[in-house]
């Protein structure tokens, strides 16, 4: 059977084509993927740069030796250790220490000023009455024993410190009279200074000790 197309006859408005004629052997081809070719080159230079790091290695080092530098180097690297926290990680030591220096700051304070008024304090016992010649002596300025020679600050300091001596109350600390002899009312800031100065003195002494039993040299 033959077809047979008449060429005058336009099929549709697109320009006439014609089908290619298929090669006899050829075969058909799988789409093209992209690929990387390393040259011998490239893999000897590969291999090169992986073992670059034993180059600076001494020729015939065994594992000992190896060990050895590695040990070495570890020494010479080796952070700084945090030795108060290694003595006293909870910092109850410092912090007890601290303590323990203010209350023997302010103990020693208060011995000063008992001592100061340790002589008119035997003197108000000497009389009947102590607390009315108390009185007398800084509060009336009729009685032959009033202490005119004071000033009414002082007078009012003595009153206080010798009423809590016949009573047993509390010393004042703040008193510059008593304190006068001994450079005058310790500063706060002072106060704390020494006391943070001997807590951190009784952990260094932990750490030398710390070091002596386990060998740590500094």
């Amino acid at each position: 059977m033959t077809i047979r197309i008449d060429s005058a006859t336009q099929i549709s408005p697109m320009k006439a084509g014609t089908w290619a004629k298929p090669q006899v052997g050829a075969e058909r081809q799988a789409p093209r993927t992209d690929s990387v070719e390393i040259s011998q080159e490239g893999l000897r230079a590969q291999e090169a740069a992986r073992f670059s790091r034993l180059e600076t290695l001494p020729e015939g080092v065994d594992k000992d030796a190896l060990m050895a530098q590695v040990q070495q180097w570890r020494q010479s690297h080796q952070l700084e250790v945090n030795w108060n926290a290694a003595v006293d990680p909870d910092h109850s030591i410092y912090a007890k220490s601290y303590m323990e220096s203010l209350v023997c700051q302010y103990e020693g304070t208060r011995q000063k000023v008992e001592t100061y008024y340790a002589q008119a304090h035997q003197e108000n016992l000497s009389f009947a009455n102590p607390h009315n010649h108390l009185v007398e002596k800084y509060k009336f300025s009729g009685s032959p024993y009033f202490r005119g020679d004071m000033t009414e600050a002082q007078r009012d300091m003595a009153f206080r410190q010798e009423e809590a001596l016949l009573w047993g109350g509390r010393l004042a600390l703040n008193d510059p009279w008593a304190l006068a002899a001994f450079g005058g009312v310790p500063k706060g800031e002072d106060v704390e200074k020494t006391a943070r100065a001997y807590a951190q003195s009784v952990i260094d002494g932990l750490i030398a000790e710390y070091k002596t039993t386990n060998q740590i040299q500094d």
